[in-house]
């Protein structure tokens, strides 16, 4: 049957017997006529009548696909790619994953992601652990680590035939259940529903704006809440890549506190700033599973220039209509600062990355640059500068910004600071956990993403002053104290990068 806004599906059964009588089982898939297996899963029982293992990723940004699970010891599992990335990237992204388990209490399991090595960053699985939750709806889920995670070759007790040398790495971990379900997850999701829960409840506040600026590809909203109103416009996306879900937890923390009455720093930044938030740019990318892309394989965090990609015109209401509406409203509006809030695979750190490179970039934009991280460093101690992008083969990840006129206008920071000549960064969090702040149970989790979140209303509200205009004394002292305090980390986190 053909739904409304989504892939044309076929529903196909499978049966391993004529009679349904142990021992059987029933397999079943639902399939895309314009791509491969979306769902799949298995149910049965064996001659004993125990219930076989159940795998399903058929809700809200589950992903995973069922090689085999007959053996509990040895489940062989893919990610689902996504559609081809035209244009920019050009390859089909994977690596979300988010899966339930069931009939599984008390049985230890071995899984094996079998593509990891071709997913869109393998190197980034080195170092990673899987999260599992028993209850991955509450309100506060639990979401914790699986120490024993591993990215490497099979063993040759993982096959009944030998393992050939030139199998590729794979994600292993190994896992017993407590209960008869359990989830598992790339990262703790947030779901669409859950986006619904955050914008019902900010659409309550007597302090929001709720509204919806256009619509997705599959006709999902897209939601722009608007809160105070101070002379400077300050612009805050989340998910332009679906996957990284830590940053709509991030900011379920920060529009929590911002909509607090008696928050003292939440009254002072509505007072001097209008606060424009996106919390999902990305829902349809988020509900089918996917890590980087669009339900078009559209990479939206490419999709804000044209002229970058040749032959690539961008944001278009065709393939990109999600930056094409929240462009379109910043054009109405102005933008002081802008913070696009994203999730880093690699790198064990929260950082920004500044609009080094740009061609309006400024000593004016770079002593504001400096001046957002020392306020961001002194409101938390989930923050750090020094480290960030830079030479893929340093272990350290000291930051290396671009050259001078180097920077990709095709980047909604780059793009948004450039436009409109103003603070703009990407706000990276990690996969795996901070370096300084580590917690080996949870690692980087939803808490700690929404507290991170909320400290930021602190930030922002030191910001405010020095958003436009000259810094005065009082800027112009911070601003000192900043480059005092961080000279430990040098200035490579600040600067254009050097042309080679």
């Amino acid at each position: 049957k053909d739904f409304p806004g989504s892939l044309p599906r076929r529903i196909c059964f499978s049966f391993n017997s004529f009679h349904l009588r142990p021992p059987c089982s029933i397999s079943y898939s639902i399939f895309s006529t314009k791509s491969k297996c979306l769902r799949q899963g298995v149910v049965g029982t064996n001659s004993q009548g125990i219930r076989s293992i159940a795998i399903s990723d058929t809700f809200d940004s589950g992903n995973v696909k069922v090689l085999d699970a007959s053996n509990p010891k040895n489940i062989k599992l893919a990610i689902r790619e996504e559609p081809m990335t035209e244009g920019t990237d050009k390859r089909k992204h994977f690596q979300w994953f988010y899966f339930r388990v069931s009939n599984v209490k008390n049985v230890g399991c071995r899984f094996r992601l079998t593509n990891a090595a071709k997913a869109s960053f393998p190197e980034a699985w080195d170092g990673y652990q899987v999260v599992y939750s028993y209850n991955p709806s509450e309100e506060n889920p639990q979401w914790m680590r699986i120490p024993n995670t591993k990215y490497k070759k099979p063993d040759n007790d993982d096959d009944d035939t030998k393992i050939m040398k030139s199998a590729d790495p794979e994600l292993i971990w190994e896992f017993t259940s407590e209960r008869d379900t359990v989830w598992f997850a790339y990262f703790a999701p947030f779901s669409y529903e859950r986006h619904q829960a955050l914008i019902a409840s900010t659409a309550k506040s007597t302090l929001a704006e709720t509204s919806v600026i256009g619509y997705t590809i599959a006709g999902k909203p897209i939601d722009l809440v608007k809160v105070g109103k101070g002379e400077r416009k300050i612009w805050i996306i989340a998910r332009q890549h679906p996957g990284e879900s830590m940053a709509e937890w991030w900011m379920k923390g920060f529009i929590t506190r911002l909509l607090t009455a008696e928050d003292k720093d939440s009254q002072k930044l509505r007072e001097g700033a209008t606060v424009y938030l996106v919390p999902n740019m990305n829902p349809d990318g988020s509900v089918m599973g996917h890590l980087r892309t669009n339900c078009n394989g559209a990479n939206l965090n490419r999709e804000w220039q044209s002229g970058v990609y040749e032959g690539y015109d961008a944001p278009t209401l065709e393939r990109s209509p999600e930056v094409f509406s929240v462009l379109e409203e910043m054009k109405k509006t102005g933008v002081d600062l802008f913070i696009d809030v994203h999730g880093d695979e690699m790198i064990p750190d929260n950082f920004f990355v500044g609009g080094q490179g740009t061609p309006e970039w400024s000593q004016f934009l770079e002593d504001r640059y400096v001046l957002l991280n020392y306020a961001v460093l002194k409101t938390t101690d989930e923050f750090q500068v020094g480290r960030g992008y830079g030479d893929p083969d340093d272990k350290d990840f000291q930051c290396i910004n671009s050259p001078p006129g180097e920077a990709n206008l095709s980047v909604g920071s780059n793009h948004v600071g450039n436009r409109f000549k103003c603070v703009a960064a990407t706000l990276e969090m990690p996969f795996k956990d901070t370096t300084n702040t580590a917690e080996k149970k949870k690692g980087w989790c939803p808490k700690r993403a929404q507290d991170f979140g909320a400290s930021m209303i602190s930030a922002f509200t030191l910001m405010v002053p020095y958003l436009r205009g000259e810094l005065g004394s009082a800027g112009e002292a911070m601003l000192k104290e900043a480059k005092e305090k961080t000279s430990a980390s040098g200035n490579h986190w600040y600067t254009e990068g050097m042309k080679e």
